[in-house]
């Protein structure tokens, strides 16, 4: 169980890496005016939160359980 504990943690972090590196991209690729728009921060925002949830998450599934 423990096995399947270290794996399962180890693709979530992988993935909110991938996820990150999404972010990233759309953020840094995105129109200079998009930067003012609500819009854009209702949607950064919000996937921000997700990926620091997915990250924390990553991590208590490698922490050992008590």
């Amino acid at each position: 169980m423990r096995a399947l504990n270290i794996l399962c943690g180890i693709s979530v972090l992988f993935t909110t890496l991938a996820f990150w590196h999404i972010i990233h991209h759309h953020i840094v690729h995105s129109p200079h005016e998009a930067y003012r728009s609500l819009h854009f921060w209702a949607m950064v925002v919000p996937t921000a939160c997700a990926g620091i949830l997915s990250f924390v998450g990553g991590i208590l599934l490698l922490k050992r359980p008590r």
